[in-house]
């Protein structure tokens, strides 16, 4: 009988960490994540079986001082647990401390497996590089993933990891790479704490998702598609200089113009709300399987691809010709594979490919695309109107309400940052047309909350007054970037979404947790009352309680020129309940209607 590979994680996690206590490891600080669920699992376990000390923190760069107190108090290594990206980069500063005091510290950080470096996967990074200059030792699993670990490599990874924080004290990193599936389910979990062991697990076959070769392709020479057949664009977050954004609109103008394709478009991608050929809902759309009908189409890919599952499932599909264009930017930026990269910018590329084709068709097979683009324009109008009647009916104010009001109620070209989590991916599915009324900025490289508002208070000196939408735990991970508020320049209007935590967590996949409190080891609420810390840094704010609130409030904070903070309290559960069911009743609606998908 195969052993699925989120039980076999869960299983080698469990497994690391009692080899930790076994040496005699007692506290470990937990940092929130999914890529570190796992551990957080297996942490949780033995916190509740007393075999260790767990403390949880929201914020990686307090955790890791947190535990280098400890070490420094007892002496002992105590270690800290992160998920990937931009986490781990926040545990420098107390690696540099512990380097230089001679206080033993270890770092847990999970990591995307290789097939995900260095290929434009969002989150993943040269983490395994970041601490090596003040650690001790840096060790890491197989850059597959850690399910390929065998129990000889494990104690000795382990083994050596502590003895060379312990004997020259110091910090020491881990890098553990994780494969997915990553959450067990309930049976999975009860099986690994009722005992099943390595033992076991060798005489079985791991259930492993298919490692993907990942291939380059030089541009060699101009690489071509037909502009005159049917063919779709997809248009990633924007990561070309900035005086090369208005190039790059009039070349996709004239593309579209040129070829009738359809245009897919991440909120960061900085193209205008007035292009033809723009599908607001295209996120739905692929939830819904409205794109399962089209089975042989030209890709062209612009920029780094938009993190929605359904769109990277559907690339991967057969009877997809695809082209990726960066901005100048060489590396490797398919994670899915299967595309040819050219990398000397789209504008060049739509240049020197219109000198060799005719402006128009000798036979007008263009057709196609222009009716494909038709179809795909009236649902999106249907789905327009549906959503406002489904999320504006009773005055409520849920995330994807707040995704789909806000753009609406700001003045025109207002600049909008989005927090990573929940805002931006609620931006991407529900703010329709509103998404690109203004120009949207966000972390997308490594995809991390630090940072935050810092980030948003930066743009805010180039770009004037605009808006932060974030989660509570984002702007409390960055809440001393309210100290720049003394800089005049800076004119930042914050809406917070208070969902009592982590809310993003509520949407993986753990059907339950046998031993530990998900509450607790993911969704982390703090009390802290964000309305009390505003006024201690001396700012102003308001409380909305419906959607009506929503828009007086917005007016107020236009009508001043300083920092203020809008608190928006939402129910996390009911709000990851409410995405489901819209996408099940959109379906349901639709389904009768996808048939004239098949002539296309």
């Amino acid at each position: 009988m195969a052993i699925s590979l989120a039980r076999y994680n869960f299983f080698i996690s469990l497994e690391l960490l009692k080899t930790l206590v076994a040496k005699g490891v007692k506290y470990f600080v937990l940092c929130p994540g999914s890529r570190s669920g796992p551990l957080a699992l297996a942490a949780a376990s033995l916190s509740k079986r007393k075999k260790l000390t767990l403390i949880t923190s929201i914020d990686e760069r307090s955790a890791a001082f947190l535990a280098l107190g400890i070490s420094a108090a007892s002496g002992q290594v105590s270690c800290v647990i992160t998920t990937s990206g931009s986490a781990v980069a926040n545990l420098l500063p107390a690696a540099v401390e512990a380097d230089r005091s001679c206080h033993p510290l270890l770092f847990l950080t999970a990591d995307r497996p290789l097939r995900l470096k260095e290929c434009g996967a969002n989150q993943a990074v040269n983490q395994q590089d970041f601490l090596k200059s003040v650690c001790r030792h840096f060790d890491e699993s197989p850059k597959e993933g850690i399910h390929l670990i065998s129990k000889e490599r494990l104690t000795s990874l382990v083994g050596k990891s502590f003895e060379m924080a312990s004997n020259i004290p110091g910090p020491v990193h881990i890098n553990l790479a994780y494969e997915e599936p990553l959450h067990p389910c309930g049976i999975d979990q009860n099986k690994v704490l009722d005992g099943w062991g390595i033992e076991e697990f060798l005489k079985d076959k791991i259930t492993s998702n298919k490692i993907q070769t990942v291939k380059k392709f030089p541009s060699l020479k101009l690489p071509k598609l037909d502009p005159f057949s049917l063919g779709i664009i997809i248009v990633g977050p924007w990561r070309g200089k900035s005086k090369q954004l208005f190039s790059f609109r009039g070349a996709l103008k004239k593309w579209q113009k040129l070829t009738g394709w359809p245009i897919l478009a991440d909120p960061l991608s900085g193209i205008e709300n007035d292009q033809e050929g723009l599908i607001n809902h295209w996120d739905l759309f692929f939830s819904i399987g409205l794109f399962e009908k089209i089975k042989e189409i030209q890709v062209l890919r612009l920029g780094p691809i938009s993190p929605s599952r359904e769109l990277q499932t559907w690339l991967k599909k057969p009877g997809k010709v695809q082209l990726l264009i960066t901005e100048g930017d060489c590396r490797n930026l398919d994670p899915i594979g299967g595309s040819t990269q050219f990398s000397e910018g789209f504008s060049s590329w739509v240049d020197k490919l219109l000198e060799g084709i005719p402006t128009e068709p000798t036979i007008n097979k263009k057709i196609v695309s222009q009716k494909l683009t038709k179809e795909l324009i009236k649902y999106d109008l249907f789905i327009h109107n549906w959503l406002d009647k489904r999320l504006f009916r009773n005055g409520l104010v849920t995330e994807p309400a707040l995704a789909r009001l806000l753009p609406r109620l700001l003045p025109d070209s207002t600049p909008v940052m989005l927090a990573s989590s929940s805002p931006i991916r609620d931006w991407l599915s529900y703010s329709g047309e509103g998404a690109f009324l203004s120009r949207c900025f966000g972390f997308r490289g490594a995809s991390g909350i630090d940072g935050t508002l810092s980030m948003g208070m930066g743009l805010s000196i180039i770009m004037g007054r605009m808006i932060l939408v974030t989660g509570d735990l984002a702007l409390l991970h960055d809440t001393n970037g309210w100290l720049f508020s003394k800089d005049k320049n800076i004119s930042l209007i914050v809406i917070m979404i208070d969902n009592g935590g982590g809310g993003i967590f509520n949407q993986l996949n753990i059907d339950r947790i046998e031993e530990g409190d998900f509450e607790e080891i993911f969704l982390m609420p703090q009390q802290v009352c964000h309305l009390t810390l505003a006024k201690a840094y001396g700012l102003k704010y308001k409380q909305v309680a419906c959607l009506d609130d929503l828009e007086q409030a917005i007016e107020w904070s236009f009508s001043l020129s300083t920092n203020v903070l809008i608190r928006v309290c939402t129910n996390s559960l009911e709000d990851h309940r409410l995405r489901v069911s819209l996408r099940d009743e959109l379906k349901k609606t639709l389904s009768e209607n996808l048939s004239t998908f098949d002539k296309i």
